[in-house]
């Protein structure tokens, strides 16, 4: 249910009438602005597999306004990059398929000094390279490649707050609610990010970093829009942090920021909390995000105890709000994630590898960086029938 509540120093774009949906993609169909605006897919190759991805494809067929799409897998062999080209050639939109594994991207890579580990944030990186080397778009929107309730209107809702003129938005975040019939999901962001946050802010209330993250609903989503100019501009973590460095990022380029409600529910594939391995699953991810809220707002350590009582209070809170919507809820597994997240606060921050350079960077140092970027992907496309991958 939408209401108009606003909170810190960005703009909360809510979905008050029936038609928003519909006013939002109105903006983009004249062809001036919705053909300058790509859609940003970075997956892994066992997306293919589910039936998140394909319905996705489903869904982008129909924004016949789009003007590119492109995707970037991780993990590909060359016999199932040529499968993922396969599913995306269906698109009525200028796509590109890149195969980050591919011997061209490496030969690129080592082209130009760098070395990217597999992950979102390279994923991403490439992807925002490719675009800003095919030279026609204006306007990127990042959606993640596994969401089950996918809904063709999220890339116009991303999208308008920038192309359209009078809200001029620079950077945009999407935000929703997590549930389905199991209950409650979104674990880190409600059990870890949300105490930790308000744990931090009573502790340092001028901490201006901490005050524009709480005013985020979702701030771990992975859906923005933001303009190329700015994408192009910034280094890229490749960290599972990357999100919540994003939204620094844009703050200290000065953006204008909105954040936008996308649908009533939303889900994606859900990670396992990974109790004995520290480098995979939910441990991975929510060990990164602390380092990385504590090194963006400059705070060194957290008061453990204190983040424990607003913890068990959050999820207090949850419980109830289950039970008001009559969705199950597990107290044994809210409180084991709790208690894992609690452990790793107590831990010593860790070392996060350094972020990939923004492209305008590269491009001062690699003038011809861009386009040896395009000429590699362009290389990749071998499948016959494969829709033209160059404008």
């Amino acid at each position: 249910m939408a209401d108009f509540q606003q909170r810190g120093p960005i703009t909360t774009l809510h979905r008050l009438t029936e038609n928003a949906q519909a006013a939002a993609a109105s903006s983009l169909s004249d062809p001036n602005v919705g053909d300058r605006v790509a859609l940003l897919l970075p997956c892994l190759i066992t997306e293919f597999d589910g039936t998140a991805l394909p319905e996705m494809v489903n869904q982008i067929s129909t924004l016949e306004w789009l003007g590119r799409v492109i995707v970037g897998i991780d993990g590909g062999t060359k016999s199932s990059f040529l499968n993922a080209e396969q599913l995306f050639a269906s698109l009525p939109q200028k796509t590109t398929v890149i195969w980050n594994d591919s011997p061209a991207m490496d030969a690129f890579d080592r082209r130009v000094g760098v070395a990217p580990e597999p992950g979102k944030g390279s994923n991403l990186w490439r992807c925002i390279g490719a675009v800003a080397a095919f030279g026609d778009s204006d306007t990127i929107v990042v959606h993640d490649a596994d969401i089950s309730t996918y809904e063709s209107s999220f890339v116009a809702r991303l999208a308008h707050p920038i192309v359209d003129e009078r809200l001029g938005f620079d950077f945009v975040k999407g935000f929703y609610p997590r549930f389905d019939d199991s209950g409650l999901n979104g674990r880190v962001t409600r059990l870890l990010v949300g105490p930790l946050l308000e744990s931090l802010s009573s502790s340092a209330q001028t901490n201006q970093h901490i005050s524009y993250l709480q005013s985020f609903r979702y701030p771990l989503a992975g859906e923005f829009a933001t303009r190329l100019a700015i994408a192009t501009s910034l280094a890229i973590p490749e960290h599972w942090g990357v999100d919540i460095s994003l939204l620094v990022a844009a703050r200290a380029l000065k953006c204008r920021i909105a954040q936008t409600d996308l649908t009533d529910n939303y889900d994606h594939k859900h990670q396992s909390l990974s109790l004995e391995h520290p480098e995979s699953g939910l441990h991975r991810m929510a060990r990164d995000i602390i380092s990385t809220t504590l090194s963006l707002s400059g705070v060194t350590n957290v008061d453990a105890a204190d983040f424990d009582r607003r913890a068990r209070e959050t999820i207090a809170a949850h419980r109830a709000n289950a039970i008001s919507n009559s969705l199950p809820f597990d107290d044994a597994q809210e409180e084991s994630a709790v208690a894992l997240f609690s452990k790793l606060i107590r831990e010593e921050p860790s070392h996060l590898p350094s972020d990939l350079p923004a492209w305008d960077q590269m491009e001062r140092q690699f003038p011809d960086c861009l386009a040896e970027l395009k000429s590699a992907v362009e290389s990749q496309s071998t499948a016959p029938g494969s829709r033209e991958i160059s404008p």
